[in-house]
């Protein structure tokens, strides 16, 4: 019995869904967008883009300092040793990553993408995806 109710269920729902579906109406020919004007870009974004460049600069930086300071310490200690290889471990990732990234946010790059910004062009994918509405508030 119960498998006969859960077949007649099943049938009546797929019944019930291929009779709600309906086709849209679309119209003749399709209608331009509202406003398709260009508009000049603002200076938030502008502002956005430092804010972007100077925080990851400043990363590079902290990263790019302190696997300096740990391998400078391991330099340091004396002559190289097993046990001193761990240190060396550790400054060679923080040294290379914030080195990246001061040459992935350096400032001639900066200034090349604000300014074809400002002549028009789109801002770089890679630089819109790691905009963060913050960015956009103006400087406290």
């Amino acid at each position: 019995m119960r498998k006969q109710l859960l077949t007649a269920a099943g049938v009546f729902l797929a019944a019930a869904a291929v009779q709600a579906q309906d086709t849209p109406t679309l119209p003749a020919t399709p209608t331009p967008p509202a406003s398709a004007t260009i508009t000049k870009p603002g200076p938030d974004s502008v502002q956005a883009v430092h804010t972007l460049f100077r925080k990851r600069r400043n990363g590079g930086t902290v990263f790019t300092a302190i696997g300096g300071l740990v391998g400078l310490q391991s330099i340091l200690d004396g002559p190289f040793d097993v046990s001193r290889a761990g240190s060396a471990a550790v400054a060679v990732p923080f040294l290379g990553y914030g080195i990246s990234k001061l040459v992935r946010f350096g400032s001639k790059k900066e200034e090349a993408i604000i300014k074809q910004y400002q002549q028009g062009k789109p801002l770089p994918a890679a630089i819109r995806k790691r905009l963060r509405p913050e960015y956009f508030a103006p400087n406290r």
